[in-house]
């Protein structure tokens, strides 16, 4: 039998997981940290919104077609969802159960191809990043079990 991978993530950090069995203990494979997205927008460029001149001598700001802080989301999730496929890929779990912020969770399943996509077996838009050891276990649990 395969391991589960379990994701915990937000859009400042993620841990994957893995568990040999239900009830064996999480054995943590991969921790990543996303500093940009606490920044504030203004922080992630250093490029003002352009602007252009109106009929009336008046100036018209454009903003961004996509918000700088949607861009590092996505950012994230993509790292994320990479080193998950790269796992479903390899044969290395059989099943996948991601646990996000609703945002987040949106993002990293969007992005997963087709074949990772089928072996997630369970996912919830909660932030569990704050639980460690036990707590995240009992969290885990109660989530599973819902």
């Amino acid at each position: 039998m395969k391991p589960t991978w379990i994701v915990v993530a937000n859009a400042f950090q993620a841990q994957i997981f893995e568990r040999a069995k239900p009830k064996d203990p999480l054995q943590l494979l991969e921790s990543y940290v996303h500093p940009e997205s606490r920044l504030k927008s203004a922080e992630l460029t250093d490029d003002q919104p352009g602007s252009t001149m109106t009929q009336g001598g008046g100036h018209t700001a454009y903003q961004p077609a996509v918000e700088l802080k949607g861009k590092e989301v996505e950012r994230f999730a993509r790292q994320i969802a990479d080193y998950v496929q790269q796992g479903a890929h390899a044969d290395r779990c059989g099943s996948i159960v991601l646990f996000a912020a609703p945002a987040m969770l949106g993002a990293i399943r969007g992005l997963l191809d087709a074949p990772t996509a089928k072996l997630v077996a369970h996912s919830a838009a909660i932030d569990l990043t704050s639980f460690k050891g036990r707590d995240l276990e009992g969290r885990i649990a109660q989530q599973l079990e819902s």
